[in-house]
């Protein structure tokens, strides 16, 4: 019989959590002009406490990121779960419905496997990853529109800089994912095995062959650890790759206005010279200009492995041999629930 995906509820951001982190992140911008300022004020002879006040907003400032940060996580992180709570639920009633005679349904030790262990890699996939998405379309559009002002030649570093990282992750993105799936499927190969080699323990005894069974589950479990150790190799190599070229956007950045300051350096600035406080205040948003997208390739494994346990989700909800007269009791239940709701 042909088999048909159950339609799994698709998981919304929460607006007002988005909006917290998205915003949260943005606070840096304020953040550093006040900084600027006061090294400016300071330069031009204003003594130390003209940075008082720039201190204290700091101060302020970071207070209400942190908050604002921590409230969006929070959030984030309650609604994943209840997400994934309602998946669990309607994985388990599509593999009630399934009859146990169905060839295609998935055996108990692997659909075990899938809803307990590998249904959790959903949470961080949809706490971190969903929001770094979020904030990757909006940050680095905020602080390009804020730079070019000063500098077109910063701007225009940044924006050359920026595309490498997203087309770098979506070369590894395709090799990662597909190392997840794998392990996964190796992981609930092996559960599926053990948990049939338990219910026949007896069996196995009389036959003699604990011995050959104990070689195959070791085999197995030697095939999981080769797997896992290529989706931990691919992570590991990405995160060292973006660092590195968001460290050279910084780093062209910084020697851009490094020349600048010194005088080496006369186009760039829209036709005037860059100050002090002009180019400490670039310099410091160059840094968050890549954060998102460093925290996006940080996080980019969690996608995968997230995305794997959605298809294995998907896999057991799919619509296979029904179980005799599981219709029938469904709607006998449902008629008695309404007659009940209906009664005075």
């Amino acid at each position: 019989m042909t088999t048909t995906p159950l339609s799994l509820p698709r998981f919304i951001l929460p607006c007002a959590a988005s909006l917290a982190q998205g915003g949260a992140a943005l606070l840096w911008l304020p953040q550093a002009a006040l900084l600027a300022w006061a090294v400016q004020a300071m330069l031009n002879g204003a003594g130390w406490r003209a940075a008082l006040l720039p201190a204290a907003g700091v101060l302020l400032l970071g207070v209400l990121r942190a908050a604002c940060e921590a409230w969006g996580a929070r959030r984030m992180y309650a609604a994943a779960r209840a997400h994934l709570s309602i998946l669990r639920a309607q994985v388990a009633q599509a593999l009630a419905r399934r009859s146990p005679l169905d060839r295609q349904r998935a055996q108990s030790g692997q659909a075990a496997s899938v809803i307990a262990e590998q249904a959790e890699a959903i949470v961080p996939y949809l706490v971190r990853y969903k929001p770094a998405r979020w904030k990757v379309m909006l940050v680095p559009l905020v602080i390009l529109a804020v730079v070019a002002p000063l500098s077109w030649i910063a701007a225009l570093i940044l924006l050359i800089a920026a595309p490498l990282i997203p087309v770098f992750m979506a070369l590894v993105g395709m090799g990662a994912q597909a190392a997840s799936r794998a392990q996964m499927v190796e992981m609930g190969s092996m559960n599926a095995f053990l948990l049939d080699r338990l219910r026949g323990l007896a069996t196995l005894r009389a036959l003699d062959a604990v011995d050959a069974t104990a070689e195959r589950l070791d085999a197995s479990s030697q095939s999981v650890r080769r797997r896992t150790m290529v989706v931990l190799r691919i992570a590991f190599l990405s995160s060292a790759v973006l660092e590195l070229f968001s460290a050279l956007g910084v780093a062209m950045v910084a020697a851009f206005i490094g020349f600048s300051l010194l005088g080496s350096i006369n186009f760039g600035t829209w036709g005037r010279e860059l100050s002090l406080g002009q180019g400490l205040f670039i310099l410091l948003l160059a840094p968050a200009f890549f954060e998102p997208l460093r925290e996006l390739a940080a996080v980019w494994h969690d996608k995968a492995a997230g995305e794997a346990g959605l298809a294995g989700l998907h896999d057991l909800a799919a619509d296979g041999v029904p179980l005799p007269g599981f219709g029938v009791e469904v709607a006998a239940v449902s008629a008695a629930a309404m007659a009940v709701a209906a009664a005075p």
